[in-house]
């Protein structure tokens, strides 16, 4: 049951403009289980926090290891800045990083070398927050999984990282499982067929948000078609920066990703998140599909080259009617 209160930590980060630039990852096989269509893949075994996130673990300069949250709503990885200290790691300029409720300025630290499974990034410059704000030592952002396909395997507690397919073969294609092509770039990867009880929408994967969410215009357009509809309560949410909001809650019926993949009485927070504004979604209706729908799958996966979403429908797990707990 998902039970909606005080909800710390909705986690999404990005940073405004800056000099900060990032190069591509390259995944390489280095052993480890084969993933999915036959390919290799880092296999990386996965703590889970008590929002259910995949906890990775992560050794900077060598040290550690340290645990990240994947964070597929993220733009930029971001560190704990109780690990920077203690590794004694170099400041550089401020960047401004802007969380649900407001934007502050951040300091910036240089890292030798972060890994991550087989994957090495050098010369990065990532930004820090305390920890007692991330809940973690830091978040793996799309600056490192892009390009790249990644498979959360909730079941076995597994995270895949390989490289995506060159194209769709129909030898890739499983039974029970349901493929959703996508479109975007930089990582911001939105399923474009996505219906909320009949109402056109744009979604996107988001493992960083405890809960699903939408922006107001899909609660406008929701409205228009049914004059019943309205929030049922509000709850208060806490961003990675401190800031504090309070969301409306509404219950939908009916989240249609494609016509093999529908999500069943479902509690969507509405508030005005700037994630909707980083993945420029703010004029039409969207939605961020957060951990309590991710974790009715035993496995979902996000190719970033391929543009394409799935879902194992085998292991879905439908879930019990929510349980709902407003502020007073």
């Amino acid at each position: 049951m998902v039970a909606l209160q005080k909800l710390s930590r909705r986690r999404f980060v990005k940073y405004g403009a800056s000099s900060l630039a990032f190069a591509s990852i390259m995944a390489k096989a280095q052993g480890g289980s084969p993933p999915l269509g036959g390919e290799s893949a880092s296999p990386i075994a996965a703590a889970t926090d008590v929002a259910g996130h995949l906890m990775v673990a992560v050794r900077i300069d060598g040290n550690g290891p340290y645990h990240f949250i994947v964070d597929t709503g993220a733009d930029r990885t971001v560190l704990a800045t109780e690990v920077a200290d203690e590794l004694g790691l170099l400041h550089g300029e401020k960047v401004k990083l802007e969380g649900v409720v407001r934007a502050v300025f951040a300091d910036t630290v240089s890292i030798g070398t972060l890994s991550f499974g087989s994957i090495t990034r050098r010369h990065l410059v990532v930004p820090t927050l305390s920890r007692s704000l991330l809940d973690a030592d830091g978040y793996l952002g799309l600056d490192f999984l892009d390009g790249h396909r990644v498979t959360f395997d909730f079941k076995n507690h597994v995270l895949q990282v390989s490289e995506p397919r060159a194209k769709f073969s129909a030898s890739w294609a499983r039974e029970n499982e349901a493929r959703i092509r996508a479109s975007g770039s930089s990582g911001h990867l939105q399923a474009l067929d996505c219906t909320v009880d009949g109402v056109p929408a744009t979604a996107f994967i988001d493992s960083g948000a405890e809960v699903s969410a939408a922006n107001a215009p899909l609660l406008a357009a929701l409205a228009r078609r049914n004059p019943s509809f309205g929030e049922i309560g509000t709850i208060r949410l806490i961003d990675i920066t401190g800031g504090e909001i309070l969301g409306k809650v509404a219950m939908v019926n009916k989240i249609q990703l494609t016509a093999a993949l529908t999500f069943i009485d479902c509690p969507l927070v509405i508030a005005d998140f700037l994630v909707f504004d980083v993945w420029g979604l703010r004029q039409r209706p969207a939605q961020l599909i957060g951990m309590n729908l991710l974790r009715q799958f035993g496995r979902v996966s996000i190719d970033y080259g391929l543009k394409e979403l799935r879902f194992d429908l085998a292991a879905y797990r439908s879930p019990q009617k929510p349980l709902i707990t407003m502020l007073d």
